[in-house]
């Protein structure tokens, strides 16, 4: 049966490689959480990670092997606070 994992981020990474897992789910469970934005600014308006782009993660999925292909289902997107940025392209 898929369990629902509520985390709340400690850190965030800026980079993609080997970093140790926040925490470990099997197939078919959810996890709730949250992220910030790409200058590090979290839902309070406070910078709490160098950037660019800080990440929230890695999960470690049970089962997945180097090379596998995961599917992620975004269930809901809800933004955290009342203002954003952009930049022009």
């Amino acid at each position: 049966m898929p369990t629902t994992h509520t985390f709340t981020p400690t850190h965030y990474y800026s980079t993609i490689g080997s970093h140790p897992h926040v925490l470990q789910i099997a197939p078919g469970d959810t996890v709730l959480t949250t992220t910030i934005d790409a200058w590090g600014i979290d839902s309070n308006d406070q910078k709490v990670a160098e950037g660019p782009n800080p990440m929230t993660g890695p999960f470690y999925i049970e089962g997945a092997q180097p090379g596998d292909t995961l599917v992620v289902h975004l269930d809901r997107l809800r933004p955290n606070r009342s203002t954003g940025w952009g930049r022009p392209g």
